[in-house]
């Protein structure tokens, strides 16, 4: 189950940070794939089963928001950009981010940021402002009421259990 979600997540990412829209213009120089990416952070970190599934929800919430600076940057083609506005962009660092944050509101116990650093493999003070990014792309909205959640988590694995289906059938 653990890999068809690595799946979902990685075609989530993708489908945000990499909308259809945007492809043709845009050139992906990627050394490992996303999938791989969210493989090799979920297993360095431990992550809870909970952990990525409320990440992905902090991910959906902030989708519209994401296609909407990705627009304006493409439209604009400013020569200089902000750094959060940057980090923004990037759909790695946000999942990574997202991670934090849900871990984080989830449970007493945590990495702390250097940790985080080590698993990713990535600066203290990219993580830091990954960090502060996601929550200013969430608006600092990290809470989940109990039907949303159930509604969501009903969504996530309906569309896992679909697309398991699928591949059964190829």
């Amino acid at each position: 189950m653990i890999g068809k979600l690595v799946d979902i997540s990685a075609e989530i990412i993708d489908s945000i940070w990499h909308p259809k829209f945007l492809q043709d213009n845009q050139r992906q120089a990627k050394i490992m794939s996303t999938r791989n990416f969210i493989q090799e952070i979920l297993k360095r970190s431990k992550t809870t089963y909970s952990t990525l599934q409320i990440s992905l929800f902090y991910l959906f919430r902030v989708k519209k928001v994401v296609h909407e600076r990705l627009i304006r940057r493409h439209t604009q083609k400013r020569q200089v950009s902000e750094r959060l506005d940057d980090i923004m962009c990037c759909g790695r660092r946000m999942f990574l981010a997202s991670l934090m944050v849900s871990s984080k509101y989830l449970h007493d116990k945590n990495y702390r940021n250097r940790a985080w650093a080590k698993i990713s493999g990535l600066d203290i003070d990219e993580i830091n402002a990954a960090e502060l990014a996601f929550l200013r792309l969430i608006d600092y909205k990290l809470y989940v009421s109990k039907p949303t959640f159930d509604k969501w988590y009903t969504l996530l694995h309906g569309y896992v259990q679909k697309h398991q289906q699928q591949q059964q059938q190829n």
